[in-house]
């Protein structure tokens, strides 16, 4: 299985991108690639779009056409999911009706500080996703997450609720999840 984990999060140090990286620890085996630099992509505009797709767009697409399943980790930014997040999600919507997130497994993460978790952020970004048309499914919200990302049980814990979203979310595809 080929997984391609997203974190939503651009700041050096992050903690969404520290949890992407062990989350991508808990996969026994497979292909993992995580991709944490989202800057790279422009802000979408149907013009810019319109002009040609820039490169940085067409391989983040291609990374996820090629992968089995997505998994994105969101932090939670005043309630909802970053704007650098939300412009990712819209340049992969596109283009309308034949999006490389169609039909494509997505589990959606989250992470903060607080002790919810970021729950809000990925109940937002998992209603974005279903109306492109993506396959989702909830994956762990990690709360006081500054605190639990040294604890080595965390990754066992990661590792359980990943596979169990990813069966989820693979349905008849569910012999190839990670165990």
């Amino acid at each position: 299985m080929t997984l391609l984990i997203v974190s939503g999060s651009a700041r050096r140090g992050s903690l969404n991108t520290r949890l992407a990286r062990l989350l991508a620890a808990a996969v026994p085996h497979g292909e993992v690639r995580v991709e944490h630099d989202l800057r790279r992509l422009p802000f979408y505009d149907g013009d810019l779009e319109a002009a040609g797709v820039p490169a940085a767009v067409e391989d983040l697409r291609a990374a996820v056409a090629a992968a089995d399943a997505v998994v994105i980790v969101t932090p939670e930014y005043n309630g909802t999911v970053p704007g650098l997040l939300g412009n990712t999600v819209d340049w992969l919507s596109r283009p309308a009706g034949r999006s490389v997130l169609r039909d494509k497994p997505v589990v959606v993460c989250s992470a903060s500080p607080t002790r919810f978790g970021g729950v809000r952020a990925a109940e937002h970004l998992r209603a974005a996703l279903v109306r492109v048309g993506a396959r989702v499914a909830a994956g762990p919200a990690v709360a006081a997450v500054h605190e639990r990302l040294e604890a080595d049980a965390l990754v066992d814990e990661l590792g359980r609720q990943l596979a169990a979203a990813l069966q989820e979310v693979l349905g008849d595809q569910s012999a190839a999840v990670p165990a």
